[in-house]
């Protein structure tokens, strides 16, 4: 199952538990690769965006050096 695949709206979920399930077997694994998706996917529909920022979020608080290198892609993700 892909990272997308993972996020709350993609099962048709309406609460946040997939995606701070999600953050933490992201966190767990150091999976740069998914943080990778889920930084590209921040223009994505408005549901997967949403996600996304929830289990990015998630992965800060918990290991913030995960999301570090992407600060840029934040700030233009946002500022547009």
């Amino acid at each position: 199952m892909s990272v997308i695949d993972k996020l709350s709206s993609s099962l048709n979920r309406r609460d946040e538990v997939p995606n701070q399930e999600l953050a933490k077997e992201i966190v767990l694994s150091q999976d740069k690769e998914a943080v990778k998706v889920l930084i590209e996917n921040l223009s994505n529909k408005k549901a997967i965006q949403n996600d996304c920022i929830k289990v990015l979020y998630e992965i800060g608080e918990q290991a913030p050096q995960l999301i570090s290198a992407h600060i840029n892609e934040f700030y233009c993700s946002f500022s547009e």
